[in-house]
């Protein structure tokens, strides 16, 4: 079997997730859809906007899955007693990664179509601090508000993981401490919201470790129980019914999106008890869309044989793309009429005509510039194969 491409490909030593790689597409889409909802006024104007309206959850899935799959690593080295991630590697992978795509695509495209706040806030932009101004939180690439919080989570991660394993806990306690710091960020946002006054803080990695900790949760678990013929009652249910955990993600996100009166537009605010429902929602809708792609990816069931198409993989594959040009390129279409382009609706055409320019343009953020940058990801991995291709190696 061909090795999986760079971008998918795991820490030495750990196994892959093949099926969390089209669950970066199912993230991705559902951000541009809402978008587009969003931009086409359809959210307002539509009774079906109640639930497109709520489609931003896809950044969700993108935390939990940084929580899950970058957490992993650390825990599987601690219990099979391999050497520790060493913070260096860690910290050049994650560069690597997220760094060179999103600097080209802020340069590109703050020459066209151009980006707000960007000749004002240029040097926040490239550091990924926007989000510590109240003046600048969504200049630039507006998504990339997100990307600032990922960076901070890379930043923190090796050293919460060092502590936790000077702790020596157990599976049950590494569970214990985790949920701790989660319940601490969700009281934090809390207080924050309850305060009456909006707090940049709130829209930082403090307001939203909970996201990253349920995959930080979900990796210790998946560590626990991997390779153990007896599986917990759970496990086995997910693994021979993927369809249950699927079928209750969907049910929770519709009440979420139904019964606590959120806000459909950005400008409208959040009660005190719908800003923590939605939160809510959004993780538990979240972790139940990822549990077939964890734990018995192996075992078949329609949920997984959607995930393994080879063109949602592969939309998987240039998500990051996808996430960092969809908007420009989606207000840029906006503003030229692209809402009536197709016949009905103004959400499907201006959803279609944004999706079918972003792609060319996220595949060639991948092929030109991600991949590239991404052979460097493991230089030791590289230097092996570099010797095992080499003439009478």
């Amino acid at each position: 079997m061909d090795s999986p491409p760079p971008a998918l490909q795991p820490p030495p030593g750990n196994p892959r997730f093949p099926l969390l790689d089209s669950m970066r597409a199912v993230a991705a889409i559902s951000v541009l859809v809402t978008h587009a909802a969003a931009t086409s006024n359809f959210n307002l104007e539509n009774g079906l906007g109640v639930l497109t309206a709520r489609l931003d959850f896809g950044v969700t899935i993108f935390f939990l899955l940084s929580g899950f799959l970058l957490y992993r690593p650390f825990v599987a080295a601690r219990r099979e007693g391999r050497p520790a991630i060493r913070a260096r590697d860690f910290a050049r992978r994650r560069f690597l990664r997220i760094v060179p795509a999103y600097w080209v695509a802020l340069t590109v495209l703050s020459i066209y179509p151009g980006l707000p706040g960007f000749s004002d806030h240029w040097l926040r932009l490239y550091t990924f601090t926007q989000i510590y101004f109240s003046d600048s939180g969504l200049s630039g690439i507006a998504p990339a508000w997100t990307l600032c919080i990922e960076v901070t989570f890379y930043l923190v991660l090796p050293f919460l993981a060092a502590g936790i394993t000077r702790l020596r806990p157990g599976t049950r306690g590494e569970i214990g401490i985790i949920v701790a710091l989660c319940l601490a960020s969700i009281v934090f946002r809390q207080v924050m919201q309850m305060s009456g006054d909006y707090n940049v803080l709130q829209s930082t990695l403090l307001g939203f470790f909970d996201w990253f900790g349920y995959g930080m949760i979900l990796a210790v678990v998946s560590v626990h129980f991997h390779g153990r013929e007896r599986q917990p009652g759970a496990i086995t249910l997910i693994t021979r019914r993927p369809w249950v955990p699927w079928a209750a993600g969907a049910a929770v996100f519709v009440l979420t999106a139904v019964l606590f009166d959120l806000p459909r537009s950005i400008l409208t605010p959040f009660t005190d008890s719908n800003y923590l429902a939605e939160h809510v929602g959004y993780a538990l809708t979240a972790v139940l869309l990822l549990l077939p792609a964890i734990f018995g990816d192996w075992a078949g069931g329609w949920p997984r044989r959607l995930l393994a198409l080879r063109w949602m993989a592969w939309l998987g594959l240039i998500s990051y793309g996808l996430y960092l040009w969809h908007l420009p390129i989606l207000s840029d279409a906006a503003e030229h009429g692209a809402q009536d382009w197709l016949p009905g609706s103004g959400l499907v055409s201006l959803a279609v005509v944004a999706f079918a320019l972003a792609v060319p343009v996220a595949a060639a953020s991948y092929y030109l510039v991600e991949r590239p940058a991404l052979r460097f990801k493991d230089p030791r991995r590289r230097a092996k194969t570099g010797r095992a291709k080499a003439p009478g190696g």
